[in-house]
Formats: structure tokens, C-alpha cells, sequence
């Protein structure tokens, strides 16, 4: 049992030195990095010692970007929405124009009440489409992936923006997911 030591890890992400090196002399501060509730502004590090932030510009420059980030992530969602829902389009209009419309479907059903079901057709998008719906759905997911790992360093600066951003972003871009037919009634207005 004396064999196995306790592997102690800190969270320094900065430059490695070592503790023999008296004369050892970093010219950068080293990334701080915490994971419980902080407000790190300088010397924060995002995802890497890349990502090291050393002014206050950049520091707002990264939550901005982080912002945007979060709102372009619901934007693709939607445009992945958008062309599923034109993938189905199209392909309802080329391939089945002999099905029922829904006028004749109604007056069949008026006079005889016999109840009639619309023809329900399975679309299974061709390899090219279903290779750009991969390419969108995985830029989404990446993005998102991305975020995630930024909020793990539990900045509230950073988890603010991703928040709001998220939000800002589902304003804009997520009206298209109520769903629901609305009926007209006798007088040809909805409702």
C-alpha cells in the first residue's frame, strides 16, 4: 500500500515552473481558475491558456462574443428547422401530387360522415440532404458543447451572457416551435 502516493492537483493553468528554479521569472500572470462562483476578470483563462484573459477590453470582448455565440447556436437550430421543414415541402409537392386535398377531404367527410384520415407519408431525406442536416445539427451541438465547457468555469460574468444570450436567442429565433392547427369557424375567420 505504500506504494501508491496521493496525486495532489491544483488548478494553475499558467506557466509551469519549478521549484528548484530560484531565477525562474514569468513574464504573464498566471490563469486563474476556479470552480466554484467567481467574478475573475484579468488572468481569467476560457477552455485554455490561450484563452487568457489580461485586460478588462478583452475580458468584455469574450463575454460579448460569448453572447453572440449563445444567439448564433439558437439561429442554427432554427435553420435546421427551417430546412427540415423545406426538405418535407418539397418533398410532398414532387413526389405525391395524386394525394387528396384537404377541401375534397372535408366536403367527403360533410355529407356521408364517414370519417376520413389524411394519408400520413413517411419522407426519408436522400444521403446529400441528410449530410447537411449531420453538418448543421453537429455545428449546433459543438457551439453548444463550447458554452457548456465556458459556464463549467462558473465566471458569473460568463454565465450571465450565456443566460441572456441563450434567452436573447430563443426570442428571436424559437416562435416557429408553437405548434398547433387553428380551426376557422362559420364565418371563415380563425377562432
Amino acid at each position: 500500500m505504500s506504494n501508491y502516493l496521493p496525486i495532489l492537483m491544483d488548478m494553475d493553468m499558467g506557466s509551469s515552473s519549478s521549484s528548484d528554479s530560484s531565477n525562474s521569472t514569468s513574464t504573464s500572470s498566471d490563469c486563474k481558475v476556479s470552480m466554484l462562483f467567481n467574478t475573475y476578470t484579468i488572468d481569467a483563462c476560457f477552455l485554455s491558456s490561450d484563452w487568457h484573459i489580461t485586460s478588462k477590453g478583452m475580458f468584455a470582448g469574450s463575454v460579448i462574443g460569448i453572447f453572440f455565440l449563445c444567439v448564433l447556436i439558437e439561429a442554427v437550430r432554427r435553420l435546421g428547422r427551417e430546412y427540415d421543414r423545406w426538405l418535407v415541402r418539397n418533398a410532398a409537392t414532387s413526389c405525391c401530387p395524386s394525394v387528396v386535398s384537404p377541401a375534397s377531404l372535408s366536403e367527403l367527410g360533410k355529407d356521408d360522415g364517414v370519417n376520413v384520415a389524411k394519408p400520413v407519408i413517411q419522407y426519408v431525406p436522400s444521403w446529400p440532404h441528410q449530410l447537411l442536416r449531420s453538418f448543421v445539427y453537429g455545428s449546433q451541438f459543438t457551439a453548444s458543447f463550447m458554452v457548456m465547457l465556458t459556464g463549467m468555469y462558473f465566471n458569473i460574468w460568463m454565465l450571465i451572457a450565456i443566460f441572456i444570450g441563450q434567452t436573447a436567442g430563443y426570442f428571436f429565433f424559437g416562435r416557429d416551435t408553437v405548434s398547433g392547427e387553428l380551426e376557422q369557424s362559420s364565418h371563415g375567420n380563425c377562432c
